[in-house]
């Protein structure tokens, strides 16, 4: 790579390099005018980075290129065996394509349907069909040591609300007999009440919270969660008074179990009977049939979902569905990396082959891209027909998504389309900048390496955007 000169770089990013004691060889910077030939700023540019989550412009571009807008992921219902008079003598099978989104309120109603068509008891039990993804068991702490949070979640192909196990915690005054020698008097007291959805049978949940009291936030708001063993979990921390009712979403199940319990809790609120267990197998096409089938919101819905808020789970989903569409079932890792990249080689990405995706959502130490091949990408998909879609996807500087406090001030506000991405020691940005002169300009900035997280690269990214928007 040749030699890059930090002095033509704009002088506030010099600035705040200088301040922050920051390597400009960590930095990567590429800004060109859309339609231009050659960039405005072009600062190690080919070489590759990691992105975090910026990388997601990859997968879902990759996507909405090769499957469209309007495509749907299939959830399906089939009975082993026959029905009479409302009651299945045999097993319900649960077959899931990968869906991405199927939350609570869409679970909900596939089951509700399903329970329309005179169906009201199953006497078998309940089978999950995963087979569509083929995917090596992987330890959600591996990545961090932190298995419960929601952005480790890994993919399956019926993944019930994002592998949410959905904590609702609220403060509750209970009457508390008090026996003294002299009187027996009742005092007021206040605990906090703990509850999941979808209820886990045999879970033994350890409430230590301590209640305390102050504004809703930050030492007065910090929940945790240990699993002490397979079926036993502690929530311990503070939780303020003024906290009233919350809810944290954490990854607690299996899931396989985890839509299990959502359909037997659903199943039973719906007023259906079901006492059997859980089972995991495949669909005998030959023998099964199809009872009930549920279409998920459109491709080009969902991407709004996962760039704008950067869900990782859901961008995992979507790897695995482009992979299984691109080359058959069942979907794999090796598929949907190689149905990325082809779709990048059809855009003319230079040097594709050192480009690194891993699980396509960014959340890896191993992904790899450069900002020159991020920034090609970007300048293909705005002269693509899908570009609308794909532009509307980005989170709205000052407006919404990750961007809804940044990008908001001296005129700023709604003027930028931007995916950015944050591990640690990696902070990224990348996607789209209206100037106050009305000219449109792709930006990327990457940066790796130590000092660039925990607010100083985001400094420098917010440099470089307002820089950019008196261009």
């Amino acid at each position: 790579e040749k030699k890059h000169n930090p002095a033509l770089l704009p002088q506030p990013i010099q600035r705040l390099l200088k301040r922050y004691k920051i390597n400009p060889d960590n930095l990567s910077v590429y800004v060109k005018e859309i339609y231009a030939t050659e960039p405005l700023i072009s600062h190690h540019i080919d070489r590759p980075r990691n992105p975090a989550s910026t990388m997601k412009l990859v997968t879902t571009y990759a996507a909405l290129r090769a499957l469209g807008p309007a495509y749907q992921w299939q959830t399906e219902a089939w009975r082993r065996g026959t029905i009479r008079d409302g009651v299945l003598d045999g097993d319900l099978i649960l077959k899931g394509y990968g869906d991405p989104f199927l939350v609570h309120e869409r679970y909900w109603k596939f089951i509700h349907d399903l329970k329309s068509k005179g169906l009201h008891t199953i006497n078998g039990d309940i089978v999950i069909d995963n087979s569509y993804f083929d995917v090596p068991p992987i330890d959600p702490a591996a990545f961090d040591n932190a298995p419960h949070r929601i952005y480790n979640a890994l993919p399956s192909a019926l993944m019930f609300n994002f592998q949410a196990t959905r904590f609702l915690f609220q403060t509750k005054t209970l009457h508390a007999k008090l026996s003294t020698e002299a009187n027996k008097q009742q005092k007021l007291k206040t605990v906090v009440d703990l509850t999941a959805f979808p209820h886990i049978p045999d879970l033994q949940l350890t409430n230590r919270l301590r209640l305390s009291k102050g504004a809703c936030r930050k030492a007065h708001y910090r929940p945790t969660f240990k699993r002490l063993a397979d079926k036993h979990l502690q929530v311990s921390g503070s939780y303020s008074t003024r906290c009233g009712q919350q809810f944290i979403l954490r990854q607690i199940s299996p899931p396989e179990e985890h839509a299990f319990n959502a359909f037997v809790d659903f199943w039973r609120d719906l007023g259906g009977t079901f006492k059997g267990r859980l089972q995991l197998g495949v669909v005998d096409r030959k023998t099964d049939r199809l009872f009930h089938q549920y279409a998920s919101p459109s491709l080009g819905e969902q991407i709004r979902l996962i760039n704008k808020w950067s869900n990782n789970v859901m961008t995992r989903q979507l790897l695995l569905s482009l992979g299984a569409n691109y080359y058959d079932a069942p979907a794999t890792l090796e598929k949907g990396r190689s149905a990325i990249l082809e779709v990048l080689d059809e855009i003319a990405v230079p040097n594709v082959e050192d480009i690194v995706i891993d699980n396509g959502s960014g959340l890896s130490r191993k992904a790899r891209i450069s900002a020159a091949q991020l920034g090609h990408l970007l300048d293909r998909a705005f002269r693509d027909a899908y570009m609308p879609e794909f532009l509307a996807s980005l989170a709205i500087g000052g407006i919404d998504g990750t961007m809804y406090r940044r990008a908001k001030k001296n005129g700023m506000r709604g003027r930028s389309h931007l995916k950015t991405g944050t591990l640690r020691d990696v902070t990224a940005i990348a996607g789209y900048m209206l100037s106050r002169q009305g000219r449109y300009f792709i930006v990327v900035m990457q940066q790796n390496g130590n000092k660039v997280s925990k607010g100083r690269g985001v400094a420098v990214q917010n440099a470089l955007l307002r820089w950019l928007f008196e261009q």
